[in-house]
């Protein structure tokens, strides 16, 4: 496995537009750490913003899949699945660390809408949608949208509806099961997005993912 990820990264070096993407990466996922001073009642905010760096670089892969030679290449599959499967789980990984530093660091703020447990959990459902939506983005873009859209304006509602209330009260002062909880919803995205992946592989790349350049080779 050390050897697949190593390699992985070898291929990311190739990947379309890779410093753009980079660059982006870096500058969404710094976005949510002023959303950390906000209390955390933003906290989903802050797992969503630290996951955008590993939208990026799926987006690099994802576009060098349909360009040049690689839509031939015997390799596709591996790089598709295996891969792909590696940034997501590398950035949930860091989406997770992050986050509970995050948590952390706020949780001496005290909050009367919404426990930090709660929104542990509203953080992780977060990082499931996203993870399904950058599954889809690239196959059915509008669909996928449309779907995270939907997804998270009931998300970001859920802290101060009836549900957030019973979540805060099951949950206050456990924190360890909220955390447990957290990591079991950012590793059910990654399962999600890679069967998702499974089912729309013979679907080909919609076009309003793809850039104009790419656009133009293809």
């Amino acid at each position: 496995m050390i050897n697949e990820i190593k390699a992985c990264f070898r291929l990311m070096k190739h990947g379309y537009q890779l410093k753009i993407n980079l660059v982006c990466g870096v500058l969404f996922s710094a976005i949510g750490i002023p959303f950390i001073m906000m209390g955390y009642e933003r906290l989903a905010f802050c797992t969503m913003y630290f996951l955008m760096g590993n939208l990026f670089l799926a987006q690099s892969m994802n576009m060098m899949l349909y360009s040049g030679l690689m839509c031939a290449s015997p390799s596709r599959k591996k790089i598709e699945f295996l891969y792909l499967d590696i940034l997501n789980v590398i950035g949930g990984i860091f989406a997770i660390v992050l986050t509970l530093i995050a948590a952390f660091v706020v949780k001496s703020e005290p909050s009367e809408s919404v426990t930090v447990e709660a929104m542990l959990v509203f953080s992780g459902l977060m990082a499931l949608v996203l993870y399904c939506y950058m599954s889809m983005a690239f196959k059915s873009m509008f669909v996928g949208l449309v779907i995270f859209m939907v997804s998270f304006l009931a998300i970001n509602s859920m802290p101060y509806s009836k549900v957030g209330e019973v979540l805060c009260q099951v949950l206050q002062g456990k924190t360890v099961l909220a955390v447990l909880i957290f990591v079991v919803e950012v590793a059910l995205g990654i399962a999600l997005g890679h069967g998702i992946r499974k089912l729309l592989y013979r679907k080909t790349m919609s076009k309003w993912a793809a850039g104009a350049k790419l656009r133009e080779e293809q």
